[in-house]
């Protein structure tokens, strides 16, 4: 993990990390020589695992760092994934290679690929497996470069998707799939299921609870219910992992217990137990969580045929090894740091709180109770540094969701079995089915009232990078010491831990420390935030606020500065602080006027402005506007259509006049002064 983590970070040659693996070999066989110093074998070993870290990650970024040609050719994609219909288009996940052997060197020639295309009667054909021939230009993933947006280049470049594609009617040309593939036939599998699942009833919220909890298929889980689940601290139940696979493990050896004492038997029935588990696995999409808790009952069934059962820690670490070996990015994967840690820190504080708190194994119920809180409790610490950071929320009523929830996942996953193996018998079938149904509904019920109890979900404040590695080396701290059993030593961290944590979080200040106009990269519409020392702040734009669509371009920002809820300034808005009087906005000494139609035209006076936002509908000749609102700031909103705005680019070149393209530049900030402003890009902000 340092290894992957180091090259990532640094551009270390190639040739320089196969030399340094090949010299930590050599150390390492010199360090197994037994006149060699015992310290030798450790050290050597793990440099030969640091450097093999660093390696896969420069073959992982030589991989990745190929672009796709710039000028249209022709590709033929291979379907990975059941198309997803969202709105008005289809999205899937495609294998694209394309077969022109003239490409200059360094030219991606395949990789993996978004596809979009219009809802249409063929595009609603399409199937995992299909292959499709079109003819475009491929778009690698740019951030829009706001504040605090989603980094989604980092996102998909750790995922291993190389870009996107909009294919329009009469661009592609769809061929059914005459291949038979593994991961095509899986897919297949999980649709009849989900198929089966209809016919028997299943529908709305309770549909997309089964398919979530039996197969891993979120594509139409519902916005709201999500929340619900995460906002109780139950969205963990949603994703497959050990917790799920442990369930199945349970139903398959009840369902083929061992007869007679031959090893052989033993053999075959550990043996059909792990194909079905990794069965089971892959038709869940082999997400890291499952692969990692495959892996580990695979271990556990190997350790149960030689008679020898494995170290839990020992296990763990070998199957993110293997997963790591396969696929090094999947360090910087959120749901693979939330797996593990997770499982390690339940390993680790799990058996010391088990024997400090004395869990009599005889009474069954209060036996059950309180392991379910300790793991609980255990879970939620290794994963605090991610949660904090990746989501800054977290949920006060986690031990009651568990407590409640958990069991009804084991129910449900029982019950999803018998209805399945019950297809012969459609009676019972019928009836199981409705029992099952009232359970998911139950469920589903249970959590919607978790999550709206009052403070269910509590929003932390911003961490950043260095507070998380903080609380990471905190948390490791804890566990080590809880595991040592040293409860002086745990405790003393705790409270160290915590103090740390107060004091940074109380000294970081935030970012708006005096008055600002941020404008934001919209495609949509344009956007102006003023935000004033104090934490008040506006939204203003051309369209009404029901058209905006703000949300998912200023709430980042918001949340991590802390700010409070904005002020909607439309068209007539005014008071001490902020003025939006048709588009001409003042702020804290600063006049932006946003130009959205014709209607500047109208103007007969100048009306001398800091910036003007050409937006979406603007008409005009850019000389005439100037002479209206005249300014030394020009900006060329993300809103506006891609031939106004190279026309409008056009004028500027003959007027000698250089405007600030937001599309590209990204978000920009207006900082007053005294006599002028200053124009801050926000870009990596």
């Amino acid at each position: 993990m340092v290894g992957i983590a180091f090259g990532w970070s640094f551009d270390i040659g190639l040739h320089y990390a196969v030399a340094l693996l090949a010299m930590a070999f050599v150390l390492l066989l010199w360090g197994m020589h037994s006149s060699s110093p015992r310290s030798l074998f450790a050290v050597s070993a793990m440099a030969v695992m640091l450097f093999t870290g660093v390696l896969l990650e420069n073959f992982q970024k030589e991989d990745l760092r190929a672009k796709w040609c710039v000028e249209e050719l022709q590709y033929k994609a291979r379907l990975l994934e059941v198309p997803d219909v969202r709105g008005t288009s289809v999205k899937v996940l495609a294998n694209v290679s394309v077969s022109d052997t003239l490409l200059p060197k360094g030219m991606r020639t395949c990789g993996d690929v978004y596809l979009y295309f219009p809802v249409t009667v063929d595009s609603e054909q399409l199937c995992a497996g299909d292959s499709v021939y079109f003819t475009g230009v491929i778009s690698p993933f740019a951030n829009y470069g706001n504040p605090a947006e989603f980094d989604i280049e980092g996102y998909y470049y750790v995922k291993g998707i190389t870009g996107s594609l909009f294919l329009r009617d009469g661009m592609w040309v769809r061929r059914a799939c005459d291949e038979w593939h593994l991961g095509t036939a899986a897919l297949e599998f999980r649709d009849r299921l989900i198929t089966v699942y209809r016919e028997l009833g299943f529908e709305g919220k309770e549909l997309s609870l089964l398919s979530a909890l039996t197969l891993g298929e979120k594509r139409d889980f519902p916005k709201e219910l999500k929340e619900s689940y995460s906002a109780a601290g139950a969205g963990h139940v949603l994703a497959l992992s050990g917790l799920h696979l442990g369930f199945i493990y349970m139903i398959l050896m009840f369902l083929l217990p061992l007869r007679g004492r031959k090893k052989i038997v033993l053999v075959a029935r550990e043996a059909v137990i792990i194909l079905l588990l990794w069965g089971f696995a892959f038709v869940a999409g082999l997400s890291p969580s499952v692969v990692r808790s495959a892996i580990l009952f695979t271990l556990i069934s190997i350790g149960r045929c030689i008679g020898n059962d494995s170290s839990s820690i020992n296990s763990l670490s070998f199957a993110a090894i293997v997963m790591l070996l396969f696929s090094p990015h999947l360090l910087f994967d959120v749901s693979f740091q939330l797996s593990f840690a997770a499982v390690f820190s339940i390993m680790l504080i799990a058996p010391p709180l088990q024997s400090l708190l004395r869990v009599d194994e005889r009474n069954r119920v209060t036996a059950y109770i309180l392991n379910l809180l300790i793991l609980s409790v255990a879970a939620q610490i290794g994963t605090l540094p991610f949660v904090w950071y990746y989501f800054g929320v977290f949920p006060l009523y986690f031990m009651l969701t568990n407590f409640l929830v958990i069991p009804f996942a084991f129910i449900i996953v029982l019950m999803a079995f018998v209805v399945l193996l019950l297809s012969f018998v459609p009676f019972l079938q019928g009836g199981v089915a409705m029992l099952l149904g009232k359970v998911l509904y139950a469920m589903n019920y249970v959590v919607d009232g978790i999550s709206s109890l009052p403070g269910a979900s509590y929003e932390l404040p911003p961490l950043g990078v260095f507070g998380a590695m903080l609380m990471t080396l905190f948390v490791i701290a804890l566990l080590w010491s809880a595991f040592a059993g040293r409860w002086r030593a745990t405790l003393v961290f705790a409270i160290c831990g915590a103090l740390l944590a107060g004091i940074y979080l109380y000294s970081r200040p935030l970012e708006p420390e005096m008055d600002c106009l941020i404008v934001y990269n919209n495609r949509k519409n344009p956007l102006v935030h003023a935000v004033s020392a104090n934490g008040t702040n506006y939204l203003a734009s051309s369209v009404p606020q029901s058209d905006a669509e703000y949300d998912y371009v200023a709430t980042p920002y918001i949340r991590r500065e802390g700010l409070p809820v904005p002020v909607w300034a439309a068209s007539g808005y005014s008071d001490s602080l902020f003025v939006n009087n048709e588009g001409l906005l003042r702020f804290s000494g600063v006049t932006v006027k946003l130009v959205d139609s014709d209607n500047w035209n109208e103007n007969i006076y100048s009306c001398p402005v800091d910036a003007v936002l050409l937006c979406r509908g603007f008409k005009g000749d850019v000389k005439e506007l100037l002479d209206v609102y005249p300014t030394h700031c020009l900006l060329l909103d993300a809103s506006l259509y891609s031939h106004s705005r190279r026309r409008i680019q056009r004028e500027c070149v003959a007027l000698d006049v250089e405007p600030v393209d937001l599309s590209s530049t990204g978000a920009v900030k207006i900082v007053p002064g005294k006599d002028s402003f200053e124009l801050l890009f926000m870009r990596g902000k």
